[in-house]
């Protein structure tokens, strides 16, 4: 083992010794300062040891050391990605996704467009063009007001279930075992992603697949260990991983449901995984069609921005996906539309990226979970109470920024009010979630309900891996800016701790307001006070 990396200090001198023991110094006191950050590495024990050493004025405070106290996942994203992207190649041809060539290369992109227009799509007043890291996007071709018909695609185009079950291969597969319609979508894009590697020129749908992106960024194709690193704490920890194990379940169905198909070497785990991440980023579900989902091909290269409130919907009169902008755009500058009101935890989990501190602030929310105490001696009949007014014994509320959530205190001072009898019960149970006219906090119950809130959201906080100070020089190390989204492929554990960042601030200012006369108000103010940038400090 080379000796700039073994831990075993030579000792043939005095010297040395003195050097050992100072090193043995070192150790120990970053090994402490690393348990108590919550994540003890001794590889990152023997860096930083070893920073103390050689520069002792550079490291008095720990915390500046970043790069030490990153884990090997993530020092490795920031230091190693052109060999895990190799590997990542590598491993992705065993498993059958190919990668493809430079995704914005202009063949793909004008055989694309060549596609849609030969498939009946009329001359559109916005173009693809790339965008930077969020990759193509679409741009105005002339000056746009609001209003004006920037996108339209013609039914034809839409590849929905009806589509699906009428073309594929493995339709009475499909309908035999009543597949849901979005496990249908992505079988049929594992089908034409096979086709257009065998024989693109017998493809129909060919320019298309070419055209998809082989990575989304989403929580898909996050490692476990990323996972639990990145999102400790967060209650996109939880949900990570139930999006994980719904999509496993259906990728283990249809494996079992295509054996002995003729065309059944197609699926693969790889690739329905692949299809199921471009699902979560791409397919749209059009309100004015019966929520029918679809993927929509030209207008999915649209990208969101949290305050469009525009969507991409049916025109029943035009007979054809039309999006319309809410705001003028200048000729060259990038269409966005919505995505709907999400958060950025659930951006990144779903779509692959963090959109700019600046841009979410109404939109961002935090889980707080609730649950009854067992231990309580009227537990069963607070229970039963909550039953009768459509209520569980658990509850989990969306914590924003500039508002509580309705039923927060209520159901707090339900839980946390100590009654003598089971009247008692039935009586607050009635004054706080009775008929809405009726409802009121009585005095006597209100103190201890926003105690337990404010708990709660100590506990929540406590939960999170690190320090805010930790993420905050995360997003200096990979050189975040504040006006920019933040897109996991590149810089998956800045877009994580934006979204750790921004849940413990709606967490502290819940905890610092709930006391607060109108505190909702107070929120309010907050925001009309300080600049949104600085919202997630």
């Amino acid at each position: 083992q080379d000796s700039t990396n073994s831990f075993v200090p030579m000792a043939s001198s005095r010297k040395s010794a003195v050097g050992a023991v100072l090193l043995v110094i070192a150790c120990w006191t970053t090994l402490q300062m690393s348990w108590l950050q919550g994540t003890p590495s001794m590889a990152r024990v023997e860096t930083m040891a070893r920073n103390k050493l050689s520069n002792p004025a550079r490291t008095l405070n720990p915390q500046l050391q970043l790069r030490t106290r990153l884990t090997p996942q993530v020092r490795e994203s920031a230091c190693g990605r052109k060999d895990r992207q190799n590997l990542k190649g590598y491993a992705a041809k065993k498993a059958g996704i190919v990668k493809k060539a430079q995704p914005y290369a202009d063949e793909i992109r004008s055989n694309l467009v060549k596609w849609l227009q030969d498939e009946g799509m009329p001359d559109q007043n916005v173009e693809i063009r790339y965008v930077g890291p969020a990759g193509w996007g679409l741009v105005a071709k002339k000056p746009l007001k609001p209003g004006d018909e920037a996108i339209k695609i013609p039914e034809s185009l839409l590849i929905t279930s009806e589509k699906v079950l009428a073309e594929s291969k493995f339709a009475a597969v499909m309908k035999e075992k009543k597949l849901p319609e979005y496990w249908q979508l992505a079988m049929f894009l594992v089908e034409n992603y096979a086709m257009t590697e065998e024989d693109p020129e017998n493809c129909k749908y060919a320019p298309y697949i070419k055209s998809l992106p082989d990575e989304t960024g989403n929580v898909l194709e996050w490692t476990g260990r990323e996972i639990s690193d990145l999102l400790k704490g967060s209650p996109m920890e939880r949900l990570a991983y139930q999006m994980i194990s719904d999509v496993k379940e259906a990728v283990q169905f249809i494996l079992k449901s295509v054996k002995g198909h003729p065309n059944a070497y197609y699926m693969s785990e790889a690739r329905l995984r692949w299809a199921f991440s471009l699902l979560f980023s791409r397919v749209v579900r059009l309100t004015s069609r019966d929520r029918q989902l679809a993927l929509i091909p030209w207008a999915d290269m649209l990208n969101h921005k949290p305050d469009v409130q525009t969507y991409i919907d049916w025109d029943e009169k035009e007979q054809s996906v039309v999006f319309r902008p809410d705001r003028q755009y200048r000729e060259g500058e990038e269409v966005f539309v919505s995505y709907g009101p999400r958060s950025s935890g659930d951006l990144l989990l779903t779509y692959g990226f963090v959109p700019s501190t600046a841009s979410n602030p109404e939109t961002e929310k935090v889980d707080l979970r609730f649950v009854l105490d067992g231990y309580d001696p009227y537990a069963g009949p607070k229970k039963q109470a909550l039953k009768k007014y459509g209520l569980d014994s658990s509850w989990t509320f969306p914590l924003q920024l500039n508002r509580f959530p309705i039923g927060l205190v209520e159901y707090a001072c339900f839980l946390a009010f100590r009654p003598k009898s089971d009247g008692e019960v039935e009586f607050y149970a009635k004054q706080l979630f009775g008929p809405a006219a009726q409802r009121v906090i009585p005095a006597e119950i209100d103190t201890i309900g926003r105690d337990l809130i404010q708990q709660e959201c100590f506990n929540a906080l406590s939960r999170y891996r690190g320090s805010v100070e930790t993420d905050r020089l995360m997003l200096e190390e990979f050189e975040v800016i504040a006006q920019e989204s933040i897109m996991s492929q590149d810089k998956r554990a800045a877009a994580a701790a934006a979204v750790r960042l921004r849940e413990r601030a709606i967490l502290r200012k819940t905890r610092d307001a709930i006391f607060r006369k109108g505190s909702g108000n107070f929120i309010q103010k907050l925001l009309r006070r300080i600049p949104t940038a600085d919202l997630f400090s």
